[in-house]
Order: C-alpha cells, then structure tokens, then sequence
C-alpha cells in the first residue's frame, strides 16, 4: 500500500506558496501550485487542510488577475468557480482558516468595487487578526484596509492603516511590490488632503521603483497616479502627458485596470477640450469598459458622454449618480458634481450649478459620516 504524504508536509508549502503569492513572484508561485496540487492527490485525509488549499487557490488568481494581462494568463478554474468552491464552508470556519476566507473574500469584493462589501469583510477578518503573528501577513491587512479606506474617501483612517503597512513592506527587499502599492494609498491621501507638493515625490519614488522591478502594471500605475496629481494642481497638459503613457502601456498589455485608465484620459481630454481626440478615445473605453465588464467604470462613460457629447444631458446624469449612491461610491459624486456644475456655470445656468454644488456638498457629507460599520 502506498504511504500517503502527512497533512502538515502539504500545509507547509501552501505556506511557501502563499509567501511567494504575496511577493507577486508568479513563476515561483505557478511552480508551487503545482507542486501542491500534485501532493494533494496522495495526501492523508484532512479537510482542514484541503480548505486552506481551496482558498490559496482563490488568493493565487487574485494575484493573477491583479497583475497578469488577460491575454496571457493560462486557463484554469474562473474566480467565480473558486469562490464557489469556498463560500459554501465558510460558516463553520474558525480561527486562521475563518481569518482567511473573510479577507481573501474581501480582496475579490474591493477588486468587484463592492467597497461596503470589501470593509465588512475585512472587519470581519479583523477579529482573528490577534491570532496572526506573521508581521507580512499584518501588513497585508493594514493595506488593504488603507486601500479600501482611501477609495471610500475616509483620509485618515487609510493614512493609519497605509503607514502601519508601510512600515513593515520597507523592512523586507522582497515585497519592492507592496511598497510601491502603499506609495500610490499615501500620495492618493495627501492629494485628498490637498497637500499635493508631498504626494508628488512619492509617486516619482513609486515610478523609480517600478521601473527598476519592471512590472508594467506598476509603472502604468505610477503614471496614472501621477497624471491625477498634476490635474490636482491644475496643470491639465502635464497630466494628459502622464495619463497618455499610462493608457499606453494597459491597451498593449490589455490589464484589468484599463478601463479606469481611459475612462480618466477621455475626462482629461475633454477637459483639455480636444474635443475630437476625447470622442476617439471615449469610443474605445466605453467598448473596453463593457468587454471586462466594468459596471463601475461603463456608468463612468455613460456619464461623460453625457455631459460633454450630449451637452450635459441631465437625465442621464442623474441616472449615473443614482447608480454611484446606490453603491456607496460617494468620492466619484462629490468629484462629478463639481464637473457638472462648472459646465453649467460656463452655460451660465446659476440654478442648475447651484444644485449639482448642493449635490457635492451632499456627497462630502456623506463621505464624512463614512459607513457605519461598528456594532455597538
């Protein structure tokens, strides 16, 4: 009879799996899954162990999605077939397994831009975080928390959680990835902050970085968050520059990413008023953003076409911000409102300015009160 392979030998690769997941190094984790994979199949019984695998899984093509283009990743298990293959156990789950499942099961919601969705899990994740003693794994925590913080416009509790995590990347070489990352939460927070003269050199850092890594993604990345810097101190052709390179790289490389980056260089361009090469750009984004199926970001056009093609077309503003509330995306209507205003103050149409200012104004109310998650 053949002797089967100790449970706790197998739980030991995950674990170097999972290190080499978290340092974005895809060909060390590809080759580990494999490995995994193989061992599995003369393992001894253990379903603990075999949901611990079902959930690296799950991490590894979040990992994939994240950085892989869509037109070069191998074929396997979808993501929704993974999560599928984890939901359902979750329930009983306790301790370091239930820890994960919460947060992976966050990362997939923030990448889905459910944001409400991604925090309560997270919160979730957060009441076995005690039980972590990995100080990576920490940090792991503390930035995906600051990134979804940031996106829902809640400034200070992103720069706590980003400087928690920060601190621990910039101790280990071996997550230059991580750091870059935290580098884009804490520029993107002085930004919201308006203090845009100290964001700038950490993403000038963050592009440094990424280019002597070389990870596209990254310095696509970096010029994108660069682009929204220099539109923040309103030198609109300096971030057309930057925007430009970004979209660049991600039409090439076809990253998930890429409607987000069109959708922000067709505003640019609109707001640059080059009028004909925003229609251009708008058309290839709108189909883009429907191909990766984007909600988020094929709202995101309806929304420009209805201001600048359609000369600000009221009704189907509305139906955008409808859509963004709904949501809980309150940064993009605070952000919009503004847009939309102005257009109707160059119009001079005091009142329908005033109402798109009151929306604004609604909106930073909203991000100010944050979503109120505590159970107590």
């Amino acid at each position: 009879m053949k002797q089967l392979i100790p449970s706790s030998k197998v739980g030991v690769k995950i674990h170097e799996w999972y290190k080499m997941i978290r340092e974005f190094s895809v060909p060390d984790a590809e080759a580990l899954k494999e490995e995994v994979e193989k061992e599995i199949n003369q393992m001894e019984e253990d379903q603990d162990l075999l949901l611990y695998y079902q959930l690296m899984c799950f991490r590894h093509q979040l990992m994939l999605e994240y950085l892989e283009p869509t037109n070069k990743r191998k074929q396997g298990q979808s993501i929704h077939e993974l999560l599928a293959q984890i939901e359902e156990p979750r329930r009983d789950l306790n301790g370091l397994l239930s820890y994960y499942s919460f947060f992976f099961r966050g990362m997939y919601e923030f990448e889905k831009k459910q944001y409400i969705k991604a925090i309560e899990f997270y919160r979730n994740a957060e009441k076995q975080l005690s039980i972590i003693t990995d100080v990576i794994e920490q940090a792991e925590f503390h930035f995906k928390m600051a990134e979804a913080y940031y996106i829902m416009k809640q400034t200070h509790v992103s720069m706590y959680h980003i400087l928690r995590a920060f601190k621990i990347y910039n101790n280990h070489e071996l997550y230059k990835v991580r750091k870059i990352q935290c580098l884009f939460v804490i520029a993107g927070n002085y930004d919201d902050l308006m203090c845009h003269d100290k964001a700038l050199p950490h993403l000038e850092n963050a592009l440094e970085l990424a280019i002597e890594i070389n990870k596209k993604r990254l310095i696509s990345s970096a010029y994108f968050n660069i682009a929204d810097c220099h539109e923040c101190m309103g030198d609109i052709d300096t971030a057309v520059e930057y925007a430009e390179k970004a979209v660049e790289i991600n039409l090439k490389e076809e990253y998930n990413n890429l409607p987000q980056s069109l959708y922000y260089f067709t505003q640019l361009l609109f707001k640059q008023k080059n009028y004909e090469r925003a229609i251009e750009i708008f058309r290839i984004g709108k189909q883009t953003a429907r191909k990766f199926n984007d909600t988020l970001f094929t709202s995101l056009f309806e929304y420009l076409e209805a201001l600048y093609i359609y000369s600000v077309n009221k009704e189907e503003i509305l139906e955008v911000f409808k859509y963004l509330e709904e949501n809980k995306i309150f940064a993009y209507i605070e952000e919009l409102s503004l847009e939309v205003s102005n257009q109707y103050l160059e119009r001079k149409d005091h009142r329908n300015s005033i109402e798109f200012l009151q929306k604004m104004m609604y909106a930073q109310t909203q991000i100010k009160k944050g979503e109120c998650l505590y159970e107590y």
